[in-house]
């Protein structure tokens, strides 16, 4: 049996779905999850209030020698990973910058204005050469919408580097894709995100979730990320965040790894994506079948320190222990419900986000 060590934030999904191909499974995560260990070998714990990657990567390396392959997701630093044994993109250092990535495709794609300073005054001075702008603050290096929020000259960023971005409204959209060796792609889908959604008590950035598959996207979505994936030089499971605004795409992120709607995909399209993923790093073409439900995801953030009681509670994931004390902000767990009808599937996720915010106790 082939061991594959599994490197991300949470790890859950592609856990289940490389167990379901055989493998054992080692894995991170920042959580201890009661519904993971089912489908790992060894479930490696990071305690990190801040959720540093750098902590999670360095707890994945003391682990390397015992497995065959490495698979990474969020915004693992790849690099620091035998290459050798990695599944998917063996350098990651130009899409995770994303100052970097800004360089690399500002002239042949629509992307939000992006700037890269040092404190609070730099900042201030930039934004007042463009008084009809927005702009939000976020760093060069993360995932999932941490510490991205609006620009405020009260804000004390004389810490570290950080980018100051021009603030796009609009729909936030994800494309989700199979890039090959020569870095052509098979689209698989398009996703809505949810991003800082006040009702799962997260204002800013925050991915909460996303709805799968994405109706009525622009067709020019497939075009852009197919240019993106040459560009980048991408191989297996990957995608791109947009935000369209009056049928204009503006391209916000790339990821060359697996997303946050890794099981959405598998619901709605009925298949395996790890095996995909697996499947496209090898070269060999990928079929995606026709789809058969939309998928909705969200994640239940705690809108105060508390425990919840989940028994009995169906369609939730990424459980923690009973007696685990939740802080504010804290996800609580995940709902992912599919169904052949978009409004009944969105139905019973809002009823079971109720029936989780009224079990504190």
């Amino acid at each position: 049996m082939s061991r594959i060590l599994v490197v991300g934030s949470n790890t859950r999904a592609v856990c289940k779905s490389l167990y379901e191909l055989g493998f054992s499974v080692y894995a991170t995560c920042f959580f201890d999850l009661v519904d993971m260990h089912e489908y790992v070998d060894k479930l490696i714990i990071i305690n990190s209030p801040t959720f540093n990657l750098c902590d999670l990567e360095e707890a994945a390396l003391k682990y390397v020698d015992c497995v065959d392959y490495i698979l990474c997701c969020s915004d693992v630093d790849v690099s620091k990973f035998p290459s050798s044994k990695i599944i998917g993109n063996k350098n990651n250092d130009d899409i995770r910058d994303k100052y970097k990535l800004y360089k690399h495709l500002h002239k042949n794609f629509l992307m939000p204005k992006t700037f890269k300073v040092n404190d609070t005054k730099e900042a201030s001075e930039i934004v007042s050469n463009y008084p009809d702008l927005d702009f939000l603050v976020k760093p060069r290096i993360g995932s999932g919408g941490i510490g991205v929020r609006f620009f405020d000259e009260s804000l004390n960023l004389d810490d570290d580097e950080f980018l100051l971005q021009e603030y796009v409204s609009g729909d936030s959209i994800s494309s989700s894709f199979l890039s090959y060796s020569d870095h052509s792609i098979t689209m698989v889908a398009s996703s809505h995100q949810i991003i800082g959604s006040p009702s799962l008590s997260y204002r800013n950035f925050m991915y909460c979730g996303n709805i799968t598959p994405c109706i009525n996207h622009p067709e020019k979505l497939e075009n852009i990320s197919s240019k993106i994936s040459r560009m980048c030089k991408l191989i297996g499971s990957g995608g791109v965040d947009f935000i369209i605004q009056d049928n204009k795409a503006y391209v916000i992120e790339v990821n060359g790894r697996i997303q946050g709607t890794f099981e959405c995909i598998e619901q709605s399209y009925n298949m395996n994506m790890a095996k995909a993923d697996i499947d496209a790093c090898n070269d060999v073409k990928v079929s995606i079948n026709n789809v058969e439900n939309f998928c909705v995801k969200l994640i239940v953030y705690s809108k105060k320190m508390s425990r919840y009681n989940l028994d009995g509670i169906k369609y939730i994931h990424d459980i923690s222990p009973k007696d685990y004390v939740f802080m504010p902000g804290e996800p609580i767990c995940t709902i992912i419900v599919s169904d052949r009808i978009l409004e009944n599937a969105m139905s019973r996720v809002q009823h079971i986000q109720r029936l989780i915010y009224n079990s504190a106790y």
